[in-house]
Parts: C-alpha cells; sequence; structure tokens
C-alpha cells in the first residue's frame, strides 16, 4: 500500500513560505556562510508497560507507535528502549537530510545550552483522541495508534527565551486516557506532519525529509 506523507495542516500562516517552496529547495544553495541548524530531540512519551516475556506479546506491545511497521529483530528491548531508538532515529535522518540540502545542521543534547545564533527545529510527537485533542503519542500501548502526527518548529535563536512548543491541558475526565492532553502554544510557529502507517523505518525517514524540506524552505524565505 502506497504511503501518504505529505499531509501537512499548517498552524500559522508564517508557515506558508516553507510548504510552498516544497521538495525543491533543497536544491538552491545557500550563500556562505550555510545556517546553522541545530536539531533537538522530539518529544515522545514512553509507556509503563512491562513486555510480556513471550517474543509475540512482546512484539506486539512495542508496536503502540506504528502499529503496521515491523520492530528490527533484536532492537528493542523494552517500550523506553523503543522510544528512545524512535528518537534518535528521527533526529539523526533529519540531521542527515538538512546537511544533504547545504545546512549545516547539528544535533543538540535536551541539556545543552542553546548558542546565541542559528536556528533550532523541536518537535513532539502527537495522537489524536475520540475527541480531536492532541495528546502526546505515546510507545508501548500495542496497536491502535493509527494517526500519528508530528509538531515541528523552526525558530531563530539569539533573541527572547523560546516559549515552550506546547502546553498541557488540564482535563480530569481524561486522566485515564493515555498520553497527556496538549495544545500548541500559538506564539510558536508550527506545522503537524501526518506519519502515515507503514514500515517504522521508512516511515520515519519519510517524515524527517518533508520536515528537512519545510526548514530549508522557510531558512531560503527568511534570507531574502
Amino acid at each position: 500500500m502506497q504511503l501518504r506523507f505529505l499531509q501537512i495542516a499548517l498552524v500559522a500562516g508564517s508557515l506558508c513560505a516553507m510548504a510552498s517552496v516544497g521538495v525543491a529547495a533543497d536544491n538552491v544553495p545557500f550563500s556562505a556562510p550555510a545556517p546553522i541548524v541545530y536539531v533537538a530531540d522530539f518529544d515522545l512519551d514512553v509507556s509503563n508497560v512491562t513486555p510480556d516475556s513471550g517474543p509475540g506479546q512482546r512484539l506486539r506491545r512495542l508496536r503502540g507507535l506504528l502499529p503496521d511497521g515491523p520492530t528490527p529483530m533484536g532492537q528493542d528491548k523494552n517500550p523506553q528502549d523503543h522510544g528512545k531508538h524512535i528518537v534518535n532515529e528521527m533526529a539523526d535522518a533529519l540531521t542527515e537530510d538538512l546537511k544533504s540540502g547545504g545546512v549545516d545542521a547539528r544535533r543538540i543534547a535536551p541539556d545543552q545550552p542553546l548558542p546565541a545564533e542559528g536556528w533550532q527545529v523541536r518537535g513532539v510527537f502527537l495522537s489524536v483522541d475520540e475527541g480531536n485533542r492532541l495528546r502526546r503519542a505515546m510507545v508501548g500501548l500495542g496497536a491502535g495508534q493509527n494517526d500519528i502526527q508530528v509538531a515541528v518548529s523552526c525558530d531563530r535563536l539569539g533573541g527572547a527565551n523560546l516559549p515552550p512548543l506546547y502546553q498541557a491541558v488540564e482535563q480530569a475526565a481524561s486522566s485515564d486516557k493515555p498520553g497527556a492532553v496538549i495544545k500548541l502554544n500559538p506564539y510558536v510557529i508550527a506545522a503537524k506532519f501526518v506519519m502515515a502507517s507503514g514500515d517504522e523505518k521508512k516511515t520515519i525517514r519519510k517524515t524527517a525529509q518533508q520536515i528537512a524540506d519545510a526548514v530549508i524552505a522557510r531558512l531560503h524565505a527568511t534570507a531574502k
């Protein structure tokens, strides 16, 4: 089945430039020096489910994020390891794709201070519940999460402290549901990319390429 990756819902109008330039953006060279972009680890919740000893049960629970994709043999020992793998896979693929587009892309650790210059790309994995509310996606809850999204923001560094990408929503009625309910911060320029079900590695890499294309387009637009 052909995967559907390029379904972009713009949250802020100023991101139109990110989407309109599209895939061709990485074919346009940047004037020296290349823009520096720091890629942060995207937020992803991990459930506290303890995998069963049987391999069949373990694999079914580890498919909580992308249920149709096979889990690489021997790669994930528990949901925590699986979540770290997904986050690292996305950050590595995004950094690689940005470099291929002429950007000086660098990963930045969660506890590393932000530099005074350059750009930062950050994001959060999301799911949508039956009430059409955004929740932080979780790994390890078993099959059923088909509508995974990634909300991504590209922010220029050097000004005031960056606002949080999202805010928690207090809803007592939703406390028994998996994943924290959140809303994207209206002060953050963000775009949501839909990750279709399919092979996990291919899905992450394809989505990372779409994010890189949008980031490169935004960098070109701001350089004019």
